[in-house]
C-alpha cells in the first residue's frame, strides 16, 4: 500500500536524504501534479526546535514568488505529527553534485547561475529575510533559465522575528559562515551581508572546485582562518580568471562586513559588470 499524506499526497520514491530529513517524489491526488515532499525524519519529529525550523521554511517561502526560489505549495503534519513541506518538483541536480562530478565551471557557465542566485538573495533580502545557509548543496541547478533555484531556508532569519544564532551556538556550515559570526563583530545579530559573504565563497568554489580555506585543519584553526580572512587567493587557484572577476568575488568575501557590497543589489551590479567585461 502506498503512503498517502493527509489523503492527498501519494509518496512515489525517495529522491534525497540527509541528516535531518528526506525528500520524496509524490503525486498530488487532487490534480495529478508531481511534487516534492520534504519530511522530517521520524526520530526527530518530537524535537520542537526542528519542527519550528520546518514551519519557518514553509511560512517564509509561501510569501515569496521568484523564479530563483523554490516554490512551496503546501505544508502540514501527518497522523504521527511528522512535519512535511510540499514543494515544486525540481528537475536537475544540486551545485554540489555538479562540482563533484564535473569539477570547476567556466565563467560562461557559472555567470548566469551565480547572478541568478544573487538575484534570489536580492528578492529575499528586500523582504527582510536572510538565508543563513548558502552553500552548493542548497543551490539547485535547472536545465533552463533561471538556471538555479535557492532551496533550504530552514536556518533563515526573518528580520525582527528571530535570530539565526543564539549565545554559544552557531548554526550553518562553517566554511561558508561570515567572519562576524565567529568574532561577534558588531553584535551577533546577523544581517544580509552574511549571505553575500557565503555567495562569495560559493562563487570561488564554483570557479575553482576548491574552497578558500584549508579544511584539513583543526576546526578551531579553520574558524580562526575564516575570522582573519586568511584565504588562498582565487588567482592562485585559477590564474586564467580575469582580474575583475577575482576582485568582485574577493569584495563579497571581505572579512569585515562593512567592506562588502552594502546589499545584494549592489553585488548584482558589480558582478554583472565584471562578468560582462570577462567576455
Amino acid at each position: 500500500m502506498p503512503v498517502v499524506l493527509r489523503d492527498r499526497y501519494e509518496l512515489v520514491r525517495e529522491i534525497a536524504s540527509g541528516a535531518m530529513g528526506e525528500v520524496h517524489e509524490a503525486i498530488d491526488r487532487t490534480n495529478g501534479q508531481r511534487v516534492a515532499v520534504k519530511m522530517l525524519r521520524p526520530e526527530l519529529a518530537a524535537e520542537a526546535a526542528l519542527r519550528r525550523r520546518f514551519r519557518r521554511e514553509s511560512s517564509i517561502l509561501r510569501s515569496i514568488e521568484h523564479p530563483g526560489i523554490v516554490r512551496i505549495l503546501d505544508a502540514g503534519e501527518d497522523d504521527d505529527e511528522r512535519a512535511f513541506t510540499v514543494m515544486e518538483l525540481l528537475e536537475g541536480e544540486t551545485l554540489e553534485s555538479r562540482l563533484q562530478r564535473d569539477g570547476a565551471m567556466s565563467i560562461e557557465t557559472a555567470a548566469p547561475m551565480l547572478l541568478g542566485v544573487a538575484s534570489a538573495l536580492e528578492e529575499i533580502h528586500g523582504r527582510g529575510v536572510v538565508h543563513g545557509d548558502l552553500k552548493p548543496a542548497n543551490v539547485f541547478l535547472t536545465p533552463s533559465a533561471p538556471f538555479a533555484k535557492l532551496v533550504d531556508f530552514g536556518l533563515s532569519k526573518v528580520e525582527g522575528l528571530d535570530r539565526l544564532t543564539r549565545t554559544g551556538e552557531l548554526a550553518g556550515t562553517p566554511v561558508y559562515m561570515a567572519p562576524e559570526l565567529f568574532t561577534g563583530e558588531g553584535g551577533r545579530e546577523p544581517d544580509a551581508r552574511l549571505d553575500l559573504y557565503a555567495l562569495g565563497v560559493l562563487a570561488y568554489q564554483t570557479l575553482s572546485n576548491a574552497l578558500p580555506f584549508d579544511t584539513r585543519k583543526h576546526p578551531g584553526q579553520l574558524m580562526f582562518d575564516v575570522a582573519m580572512g586568511k584565504v588562498v587567493p582565487l588567482a592562485t587557484r585559477v590564474p586564467t580568471l580575469p582580474e575583475d572577476v577575482v576582485a568582485a568575488i574577493a569584495h563579497a568575501m571581505s572579512p569585515r562586513r562593512e567592506q562588502r557590497p552594502p546589499n545584494a543589489s549592489a553585488l548584482v551590479r558589480e558582478w554583472r559588470d565584471a562578468f560582462d567585461r570577462s567576455r
